[in-house]
């Protein structure tokens, strides 16, 4: 994979940051009032770190806090840089989340994604849910850098005080813009197709508003493929181009005061958008509020859409419908020429199956196709479900696996073909057995906030 040229190589030193504004995070001024301002709350108890006490020859004794497989890359690069010639890296802790119990019956253990990737490379491991009693070990010389990629606990005061050289963190995104826990995500469920990495110092109290001190150059890598990618994909990509953003800022001592911080005055003006944690609702789908193309980013995005579906004439008759992450757009053969019309003429979010006339619907292999909102453009809606999960049953082809959940009506027959159609239309919300809804529930648009701009 082709590496990007990163920003530290393109700017000079002593340069300003432009004012930006976004949320509660706010950033004015030179470089030296931004460090004054990112240590304010710590100055009790940060060591002095200024650029005349500091000895560049200082090894670094890192505590590197990870999960998932963005953060791998960056530590296996960071602990193959360790071990070149004139690194300046002496050790690495890592501390990762609790191993969790995962599957049917919770029988299944599953570590965090960097734990095994951390023993292999011989590092000692240290796993914790809170940081609340636990400390940083102490055998040897304590850490004197933190380094937190796709970790999701904020590193406390105490801990990132007592290390000299503060943290840093590696961000999926041009900051300021998504800024969140799950920006790849949301790059690609609002379509995005530029996005970048950014390299920030760690703040002591909130996420995402340290000082930036290297990005991908604007206006960002182009997505590959920004119509197919999918979460994952996206991960490995910008995984490698971070972890070696991290290596650079390392090996040229990025981490010393005074900062250099990344000029974002091209951000000024623009549509800056938070990437906030993904929720069940945002899973939810409802396909009459959402168009195709809504529903088949958020697809390639999350991979864990589900719907729910009534199947009897008690409001207390619900089931939850888990989609394949395999859904995708209709394709050429999917709808025969004889069922075309009516098929287009099916209510958005009503799910219908077309089989052959002599097959057996319990047994059939034919996916579930179901019509989504139109767009404005008045384009196919269609979208195509291979298989689907019936609330604690097997995965299954989807006109099957709802014919055995007794979903469909009395099909209308058309030449060689019988189309079957879901006696209720899927909903995004369960409605609640036995209770009065004396209004309609919410509908999530888009971003997965109400009409009014808050979130369920």
């Amino acid at each position: 994979m082709r590496l990007f040229p990163l920003g530290v190589a393109a700017r000079s030193h002593g340069a300003h940051v432009s004012k930006w504004s976004f949320g509660k995070c706010a950033i004015a001024g030179t470089a030296c009032r931004q460090r004054r301002r990112h240590f304010s709350s710590l100055k009790s108890s940060l060591k002095s770190a200024r650029s005349d006490d500091v000895d560049d020859s200082d090894s670094l004794r890192i505590l590197f806090c990870g999960t998932d497989q963005f953060s791998v890359a960056s530590l296996q690069a960071l602990a193959q840089y360790s071990k070149t010639r004139g690194s300046n890296v002496r050790s690495i802790d890592v501390v990762t989340r609790t191993d969790k119990r995962v599957g049917r019956g919770r029988k299944l253990v599953r570590p965090p994604a960097i734990k095994p990737a951390a023993q292999e490379l011989g590092l000692p491991v240290h796993q914790i849910d809170t940081f609340r009693g636990w400390s940083p070990p102490t055998t040897a010389a304590a850490c004197n850098l933190i380094v937190a990629v796709s970790f999701g606990l904020l590193i406390p005061p105490r801990i990132l005080g007592a290390a000299k050289y503060g943290g840093l963190n590696v961000h999926p995104s041009m900051l300021p813009d998504l800024s969140g826990p799950a920006p790849i995500q949301w790059a690609i469920i609002l379509g995005r197709e530029r996005t970048g990495v950014s390299l920030q110092t760690l703040h002591p109290t909130r996420f995402d508003e340290g000082i930036v001190l290297d990005q991908t150059p604007p206006p960002g890598l182009e997505i590959p493929h920004p119509n197919d990618i999918t979460a994952q994909e996206l991960t490995s990509y910008l995984a490698l181009i971070g972890a070696q953003m991290l290596v650079n800022a390392i090996r040229n001592r990025l981490y010393i005061p005074p900062y250099n911080a990344v000029d974002s005055s091209n951000m000024a003006g623009k549509d800056l958008t938070r990437a906030p944690k993904i929720t069940s609702e945002l899973c939810a789908i409802d396909f009459e509020a959402l168009t195709k193309p809504e529903i088949i980013r958020r697809n390639r995005a999350l991979q864990s859409l589900h719907g729910f579906v009534r199947f009897g004439p008690e409001p207390s008759q619900v089931l939850r419908i888990n989609f394949g992450a395999d859904m995708r757009n209709i394709r050429d053969g999917d709808v025969p020429e004889e069922v075309r019309v009516a098929a287009q003429a099916m209510p958005a979010g009503v799910p219908y199956a077309i089989i052959a006339a002599h097959e057996n619907v319990n047994e059939s292999s034919e996916p579930l196709i179901i019509n989504a909102r139109p767009d404005k453009y008045q384009e196919g809606c269609q979208i195509v479900i291979p298989t689907i999960t019936v609330s604690s049953r097997a995965k299954g082809p989807g006109a099957g696996a709802a014919a055995r959940a007794k979903f469909f009506s009395q099909p209308e027959v058309f030449g060689k073909y019988k189309l079957y159609r879901f006696s209720h239309p899927i909903s995004g919300f369960p409605e609640p057995p036995f209770v009065e809804c004396t209004a309609p529930p919410p509908k999530l648009g888009p971003s997965g906030l109400t009409n009014d701009n808050t979130r369920i």
